[in-house]
């Protein structure tokens, strides 16, 4: 409309020029090109005018963060469960060929090598886990037990160290925010975060399970330069309840916002769920100082991309997804009181991501080629339930808090390669509880720009949360089970520029953190394990942060 204008504006400015030159003979072209320049400025001004309207509808803030990590860890004996798969696949084709167990592991590796295109037609047409299943289930237990002890001193491995002097990383995060009506918003956050050197966007997969690049992890781990839609959400407000709906501001909540100096990054607790997801929140503003929201989230789609329309209806998955409520039960500057409980149900052996897998976790056979891998999936292993509670108090020049969490897990008697909910592969998943705490504190310095804290958090041997997305690089600190230590300080170099110096030791007692599928083992036990699982690390951090 203003384009149009200015045109009708040029062509009768040009008239009026053409007129005054029939009429004045000291009109000059010089004149008229003068008129042209004048209208051309004008729309200019008139079109960045547009612009800046336009823009002005979003309002952008964001932050970027470098950091240099120094991290070092260690890792006890144990025998190797990838090692011992192997060589009880191995040790079955013997016996299926012979009938009768072989005198020696050496004895199975010597009959392989002399069949062995037998031996891989076994590989790809026969073993299966639940072929595996089967067969240890057809053995007495004394002589599984004895095949165990047989196999079992092959796959020692002795304990070792592992450090990486220096891991630089760089993330960038841009925040969104729109008034869309008068009662309704919208808010989002692009998300980049990477470490120097590497934009594979696939790690190889470690033992951790932030090493899988799935939908709750795209951009809160070290994944490569590529710009991710961490949050993207509208907010439809009355004057007491709220819709909310999209990819939910579900990280960063309280209490792991105070060792980044930062506010309350999301609505669910922190202790609880670091976890991206797209999901629904409808809220009720109690009063000023306490708001109820009733959230549901999605956290596995089976019918997309899993190509579950191939499967017989008895071997299709259900949906994972959860139900639960954040209430901020007392808000206010002084006291923070805020409870989630939540239940997730039909839970699956992991979720949808992307992965280089080194060993098949059926065959135990190392796997040639670093492949990329679309994991899926391949079976409901049950629900779990989860209740927290933390208060935050801001004693003068102090903010303290204190968190106390609970897990009850109600499983199905289903097993998948990495095991049932909370058990191994081969076992009866039973009932499990656990639980984990949080303590901190925080001190500001008289010059109001530094700041000071120290941290401790425990977690019970079954002890299970949704963190994988929590901002700690080595692994989510809440999901240990053990225990973590840290210690930090952040200045303010300017208002909007924060140095960090960060310190973190971790405790492992069990095997596992992070998962919920597998039985966890004593570390302190030479135990089983899949992949080795540390016993201890130290995390050192320097960091520095503009915020614009």
């Amino acid at each position: 409309m203003i384009r149009k204008t200015l045109a009708l504006l040029g062509i009768a400015l040009l008239c009026t020029t053409t007129g005054l030159f029939a009429q004045s003979a000291d009109a000059t072209q010089e004149q008229i090109d003068d008129l042209k320049e004048e209208v051309k400025d004008l729309e200019k001004r008139l079109m960045k005018a547009e612009r800046k309207s336009a823009l002005d509808r979003i309002n952008f803030t964001g932050d970027f963060r470098f950091e240099a990590n120094s991290i070092s860890s260690t890792y006890d004996d144990y025998f190797n469960g990838m090692q011992l798969q192997r060589a009880l696949v191995d040790t079955l084709f013997y016996f299926g060929a012979n009938n009768m167990p072989p005198q020696s592991p050496e004895d199975v590796q010597n009959f392989i090598a002399q069949n062995y295109s037998q031996y891989l037609y076994y590989l790809n047409n026969v073993v299966t886990f639940d072929w595996l299943k089967e067969m240890m289930a057809s053995f007495p237990p004394e002589m599984q037990q004895g095949l165990m002890q047989q196999l079992l001193p092959y796959t020692f491995t002795e304990g070792y160290d592992y450090s990486n002097d220096i891991l630089y990383t760089n993330r960038l995060r841009l925040q969104m925010h729109a008034e869309v009506a008068d009662n309704i918003e919208f808010a989002g956050r692009l998300s980049m975060y990477k470490v120097w050197g590497d934009s594979t966007g696939v790690q190889t997969f470690n033992g951790f399970p932030t090493s899988i690049n799935i939908d709750g992890t795209t951009s809160s781990v070290p994944n490569s330069d590529i710009v991710r839609v961490e949050r993207a959400y509208f907010t439809w407000s009355g004057d007491k309840f709220y819709l909310s709906i999209g990819r939910r501001p579900s990280t960063g909540g309280v209490p792991l916002n105070f060792r980044n100096d930062e506010p309350r990054g999301g609505s669910p607790l922190g202790t609880l769920v670091n976890f991206q997801f797209d999901g629904i929140t409808g809220g009720w503003k109690i009063s000023d100082t306490s708001t109820f929201r009733l959230c549901y989230g999605v956290g596995f789609e089976s019918g997309f991309g899993n190509a579950q329309e191939l499967q017989l209806p008895a071997d299709r998955l259900k949906d994972a997804s959860f139900l639960g409520f954040n209430w901020d039960i007392w808000n206010t500057e002084d006291l923070f009181v805020q409870t989630t409980v939540m239940r997730a149900f039909d839970v699956t052996d992991g979720f949808g991501g992307l992965v280089v897998l080194p060993v098949d976790p059926v065959t135990g056979q190392d796997v040639p080629a670093p492949v990329v891998l679309r994991y899926a999936p391949s079976a409901t292993l049950g629900d779990i339930s989860w209740a927290s509670l933390v208060g935050v108090i801001h004693p003068g020049p102090f903010d303290v808090f204190g968190s106390y969490s609970y897990m009850k897990s109600d499983p199905t008697n289903v097993t998948s390669p990495f095991g049932g909910l909370f058990s191994d592969p081969f076992e009866m998943p039973e009932k499990q509880n656990a639980y984990s705490f949080y303590l901190g504190a925080r001190y500001t310095l008289p010059n109001d720009d530094t700041k000071i804290g120290l941290e401790y958090n425990y977690g019970s041997e079954y002890w299970f949360n949704m963190a994988v997305a929590e901002d700690s690089l080595f692994a989510p600190k809440t999901s240990v089970r053990g225990d973590v230590w840290e210690i930090y300080l952040t200045h303010r170099i300017a208002r909007r520029f924060i140095l960090k110096l960060d310190y973190m030791m971790y405790n492992f007692d069990s095997s596992g953190s992070g998962w919920h599928m597998g039985a966890p083992k004593d570390l302190d036990s030479t135990p089983i394990l899949g992949f080795p699982s540390p016993t201890d690390a130290d995390r050192f951090l320097l960091g520095l942060q503009a915020r614009f």
